[in-house]
């Protein structure tokens, strides 16, 4: 028989032989149809130099059933406009005898689509955060309480991004006395609800104060005098109300941590 003939012709060729012609490689005891297996036609393939027969048995021989594949996870951005990548799995498993499982990922690009994924009332600022300014005064921990029932915090300013936008928002509502913000000092070390533990400070002239109880973060408005102006000092945390900033973290945003 020649190569050219089609492997259904093929394999029923091989079945033929495996009753009749006693080809060495199909001996099985009269159990030639539970026995034929990956490896026999592999065997065979390669003893009458059929390609076609030893492929189909590779093939056969390296397949794995595997379940379907899992929902793709949710995007590494949620920002329209910005790219990032997303995976999904799947479990396979071999022959039984051989036992052999594994799980596949596979890891796909994808676009975020939020043009604002700020909640209501909330604004998205020029470099990505979700701020809002809140007129009415609170003391401190009213202002926490606040923000958390927002789902967020008073706002942590730990970058120069961050501070420039606050600095817009108390501007742009002319806001020229103190807010709250985050940071509180426990055994000398300032503490933060969240992001940048480190603390990054613009201290008004004289501070921090040393001052037992002062224990609680604000910001000066937009003062006339620019020494003055947008700076950081510690005072008594509920010595009075006064306005405050809530910022709402991006879930997506690894350098903040709840």
């Amino acid at each position: 028989m020649e190569k050219k003939n089609s492997a259904a012709s093929l394999l029923t060729m091989l079945v033929l032989l495996g009753q009749s012609c006693g080809a060495k490689v199909l001996n099985s005891s009269g159990t030639a149809g539970k026995n034929l297996d990956a490896q026999t036609l592999v065997n065979f393939g390669r003893e009458f130099n059929y390609s076609l027969i030893t492929m189909i048995g590779r093939v056969i021989e390296n397949y794995h059933a595997c379940t379907a594949w899992s929902e793709w996870t949710e995007c590494g951005t949620i920002l329209a406009d910005f790219f990032s990548t997303r995976t999904r799995t799947r479990h396979c498993v071999g022959k039984e005898e051989t036992n052999i499982h594994r799980n596949e990922i596979e890891t796909g690009v994808c676009e975020g689509r939020a043009k604002n994924p700020c909640p209501l009332s909330y604004d998205m600022t020029t470099n990505g955060f979700c701020l809002k300014l809140y007129k009415d005064t609170k003391s401190n921990s009213e202002a926490e309480a606040v923000c958390k029932s927002d789902g967020g915090y008073l706002v942590n300013i730990d970058s120069d991004q961050k501070y420039d936008n606050v600095k817009s928002i108390l501007m742009a509502n002319n806001i020229t006395s103190q807010i709250h913000i985050d940071g509180s000092r426990a055994n000398s070390q300032w503490k933060f609800s969240y992001g940048i533990a480190n603390g990054y400070f613009h201290w008004l002239p004289s501070f921090p104060s040393a001052t037992s109880l002062y224990d609680c973060l604000r910001l000066t408005g937009n003062r006339p005098e620019a020494k003055r102006r947008f700076r950081t000092y510690n005072f008594l945390c509920d010595s009075g109300p006064i306005s405050f900033i809530c910022e709402i973290v991006f879930k997506t945003d690894s350098s903040y941590t709840k």
